[in-house]
C-alpha cells in the first residue's frame, strides 16, 4: 500500500513509471485575486519569481534573471466584478515589448462558505530571461 494524499476527502493519485518523478505544488486557491500558478521556466514551485505585485488593473511580475531562459508564465486573472472592467482586452508587456496573451482556461471557482462562483481566466504568457541579471530581462506586465 502507498500514502495517498487527500483533497477534500478523494485521494490525488498519480501513477508513474519506473524511474520516472513529477513535482507537485497544492496551494488553497484565491478566486478573488491575481494568482501566480506557476511557469516552465523552473520546476521549483515560484522559485523564480523575485516580485508579484497587483491591483485591481494590473499584475507586474519580475522572474529572478540568473539564467538565459525562455518559456511561458501561467497565472490566474478574476473577473474585476463591479468595477466595470472586462477581461476582454488583457494586454502584456514582456521586457517592454507587446506580447501575446493566450486565455488557457475560464474556471469558475465555487466558495463553499458563501456559495458563490468567482469566475476568471489562466492565462499563458511567453517570457524571456537573458541571464543579465538585470531587472528588464525577466519583467511581465499585464493590464486589464
Amino acid at each position: 500500500m502507498f500514502n495517498q494524499t487527500l483533497v477534500e476527502n478523494d485521494p490525488l493519485i498519480k501513477k508513474l513509471s519506473p524511474h520516472e518523478t513529477e513535482i507537485f505544488h497544492i496551494k488553497p486557491a484565491n478566486p478573488t485575486r491575481p494568482q501566480y500558478i506557476g511557469s516552465d521556466l523552473h520546476f521549483s514551485c515560484g522559485f523564480e519569481v523575485q516580485s508579484f505585485e497587483w491591483c485591481s488593473s494590473h499584475i507586474d511580475l519580475t522572474f529572478k534573471n540568473e539564467y538565459d531562459k525562455t518559456g511561458s508564465v501561467f497565472l490566474y486573472i478574476p473577473e474585476p466584478g463591479s468595477s466595470g472592467k472586462t477581461l476582454d482586452n488583457l494586454s502584456a508587456l514582456t521586457n517592454g515589448e507587446a506580447s501575446r496573451v493566450d486565455v488557457v482556461a475560464r474556471p469558475a471557482i465555487h466558495n463553499n462558505k458563501t456559495k458563490n462562483f468567482h469566475a476568471g481566466v489562466v492565462v499563458k504568457i511567453r517570457v524571456h530571461c537573458d541571464g543579465s541579471q538585470s531587472i528588464v530581462g525577466g519583467q511581465v506586465k499585464i493590464t486589464w
